[in-house]
């Protein structure tokens, strides 16, 4: 019997793991799958193994594995496999993170939008996401910021929380603009609470708006990404190792 699977990071902060329990079961509602079910890598349960577990134990030996993440890197390429591997009697179809999609460009459109973003000459956007180990990050996340720069007719800076070029260093290079923070998250919190703390001291013109969240606007990519992956099976082999 198959089931689907969604996996997300998971958060420290209670809310924000409520925040996609009640996104990822609007997900569910509208699939068919008989079996389905939704765990966190870390910080909360179920856990990835209790997710799979419980799809297991409703009979499911075939599982598509959906990863609520936005972009490649360690947690999806390394972390989540390795998880997988640990039932070698099921077969899993593994899918791959949310990336880079004209729904992703819209709701970046939109957060820029809803923080009074109007395309003038004197504004300038700053993209920020996590940082990854994984090369094939870094390529997705300039092709994100490629391709709202054109979307809005504004140039897309990018920076990191955790890897170069950092957020603050790269602000403090725009000081001269009207700059819109634009944080590339699902969860919200300890990130963007550190982000704005260490903003708050950096000259000039700061605004920031609503990271991408638990848009609804989502499911559909969902949707299309558990749709894509039913005819691969999962190979540890396809995935980052190092």
């Amino acid at each position: 019997m198959e089931a689907i699977i969604y996996l997300a990071h998971g958060s420290k902060r209670e809310a924000a793991n409520g925040k996609f329990i009640d996104f990822i079961q609007k997900v569910m509602q509208q699939s068919s799958a008989a079996i389905q079910a939704y765990g966190f890598l870390e910080h909360a349960e179920p856990l990835a193994a209790q997710a799979i577990e419980t799809c297991i134990e409703q009979g499911a030996s075939d599982i598509t594995v959906v990863p609520v993440f936005l972009l490649p890197g360690i947690h999806a390429n390394i972390d989540i496999p390795a998880e997988l591997e640990r039932f070698p009697n099921v077969v899993f179809h593994y899918g791959r993170p949310l990336g880079v999609d004209d729904i992703m460009g819209e709701i970046l459109a939109d957060r820029l939008a809803e923080a009074g973003f109007g395309g003038l000459e004197d504004e300038t956007v700053l993209l920020v996401g996590h940082g990854s180990r994984v090369p094939e990050a870094g390529v997705e996340f300039e092709k994100l910021a490629s391709g709202l720069a054109e979307k809005i007719a504004c140039r897309v800076h990018t920076a990191f929380v955790t890897t170069p070029v950092f957020y603050h260093e790269a602000a403090a290079k725009l000081v001269d603009q009207k700059i819109y923070i634009l944080p590339y998250f699902l969860f919200s919190g300890g990130y963007t609470v550190k982000m704005k703390r260490e903003l708050d001291v950096v000259s000039g013109d700061i605004i920031f708006c609503e990271p991408v969240g638990f848009d609804e606007s989502l499911i559909p990519l969902i949707e299309k990404r558990a749709a894509e992956v039913v005819a691969h099976e999962f190979k540890l082999s396809n995935y980052v190792t190092a």
